[in-house]
């Protein structure tokens, strides 16, 4: 059986490569970008992840005995199943019996964030078959002899997936089902008794306030954690922050805002190179290892001007990692590409695209690349706190849960009015901790991080004139 233990929190992040790096996430899964990882130390298979409460614990799974990984089956979609999900499939880590003994979701260890890649393309540009051929782990398609194989239970499924860790700590979604489910319960019997039950409304109160108050707690927690995830590893070689230039009228994105110019940055660590997007998703990759890439790249188009800036793989893939315009076309920004350049461990070259090249709007802000959002309100969108179980309607429910905790106060207000007092403070607080947070989001929002720069005050047409340490945040509403 694998082995699981806490590890303390000066333990430093940097791991032999060949190792998995997980999707980027935002908020509180800004931690995971720097601890969660996945990697050989030569004696076993290596999982850094996020434990149920939050604590960073790793996990190992030995690759020799009677229970250790001895070979994997690629497991490849067919038919209609391949068609429309193409992402679906896995590696199946089994051990001499032909047991498994975990599951590997390449598509959940994609740095570039890119989504509905092919489970082969997404094995390879991910490191995971790199990985497995380091660990001494060969890899075979499974054929129908393989998927004719019985399938384990479906809560052992779900419990071998290695997984860097929700974005939202478990405890968190246990809470909230939790309180959700006793609220629904004490709101029936309140609603359909019609009569006064001070206990049932003092439970609803309570646990209406339960899920705004645990969202509070959780965004201190993110903030501080995230903070000290930043100092896992080493320090910065180099942080290159946005020097965009004037935009062309014609151009698709508008001119970038505050957000961008304020949290995207880009920065080199020894053997990881790290692009931060203005939400605060930190998206990292490799700069040694089989899975690193060869070269950074930069585009020019038929006119000999600057337009992109990529990676280029091995394997002929090529990632985005911004434009030109919004990195290094303004003041300062030569200086900052050439700084880039000497600190990044990497050969530097150019290559010209032609004009019907430049019209495909993913060559140079692609997937996983950091550019400035063309909408203010798609900005705002994507800048909220992460939702929980409940998806988009989780505020909406959180603020009906309060607003029934007043209305339901009135009807115990003649038998017990120390629950109705109880009830109306818990229903006003809970009100309060939904749109104060709420109501700041949007208005620094647009009044501050979503307004463009200002290109007709020389002042403002130099941001940022000078590089800033950068601080790991959650985005804005944290």
């Amino acid at each position: 059986m694998p082995g699981t233990h806490t590890m303390p929190a000066s333990t430093p992040a940097l791991v032999p490569e060949p190792a998995l790096r997980p999707v980027p996430l935002s908020g509180p899964g800004v931690e995971l970008s720097a601890w969660a990882r996945l990697f050989t130390d030569g004696d076993a298979l290596v999982l850094r992840y996020r434990g149920f409460f939050g604590g960073r614990s790793e996990k190992r799974y030995p690759l020799s005995g009677p229970q250790g990984i001895s070979r994997a089956l690629l497991i490849v979609p067919r038919g209609e199943v391949a068609q429309v999900h193409p992402e679906a499939g896995e590696l199946r880590l089994l051990n001499p019996a032909g047991r498994p003994v975990a599951r590997l979701l390449p598509n959940r260890w994609l740095p570039s964030g890119r989504v509905g890649i092919p489970i082969e393309e997404a094995a390879r540009i991910s490191g995971a078959l790199a990985l497995l051929d380091a660990a001494g782990v060969p890899v075979k398609r499974a054929d129908a002899t393989d998927l004719a194989t019985p399938r384990e239970p479906g809560r052992r499924e779900t419990a071998l997936v290695l997984r860097p860790g929700p974005q939202l700590p478990g405890w968190y979604a246990a809470l909230r089902v939790t309180a959700g489910c006793l609220w629904l319960l004490a709101m029936s019997v309140a609603l359909f008794s019609g009569g006064s039950l001070p206990g049932w409304v003092l439970m609803a109160a309570v646990t209406a306030f339960a899920a705004p108050a645990a969202r509070l707690v959780l965004r201190g927690i993110a903030a501080v954690r995230n903070r000290s995830a930043a100092r896992l590893g080493p320090p910065p070689l180099a942080e290159i922050r946005p020097h965009p230039g004037r935009p062309d009228p014609g151009a698709a994105f508008t001119a970038p805002t505050k957000r961008f110019l304020t949290r995207a940055v880009l920065r080199v660590f020894p053997g990881e190179l790290s692009l931060v997007d203005q939400y605060g998703s930190d998206a990292r990759r490799p700069l040694t290892g089989p899975a690193a890439p060869e070269a950074l790249v930069r585009l020019t188009g038929p006119d000999g001007r600057p337009v992109g800036v990529r990676l280029r793989y091995s394997s002929g893939l090529s990632e985005p990692l911004g434009a030109w315009a919004d990195w290094f076309a303004g003041p300062g920004g030569e200086d900052a590409w050439q700084r880039l350049r000497d600190v990044l461990p990497l050969p530097c070259e150019d290559a010209e695209v032609s004009g019907r090249a430049l019209a495909d709007p993913d060559l140079v802000r692609g997937p996983g690349a950091v550019a400035p959002t063309p909408h203010a309100g798609a900005a705002r969108r994507a800048a909220y706190f992460p939702t929980s179980v409940a998806k988009g309607s989780s505020t909406a429910l959180m603020a009906a849960g309060s607003y029934f905790s007043l209305q339901f106060a009135t009807t115990v207000v003649d038998d017990a009015p120390g629950v109705a007092r109880i009830a109306v403070l818990l229903g006003l607080t809970g009100l309060a901790l939904q749109f104060v947070p709420w109501c700041w989001h949007h208005l620094t929002s647009r009044l501050h991080f979503e307004r463009p720069i200002s290109w007709n005050n020389p002042a403002q047409s130099a941001l940022p004139q000078k590089e800033r340490p950068h601080r790991w945040t959650s985005p804005n509403s944290v």
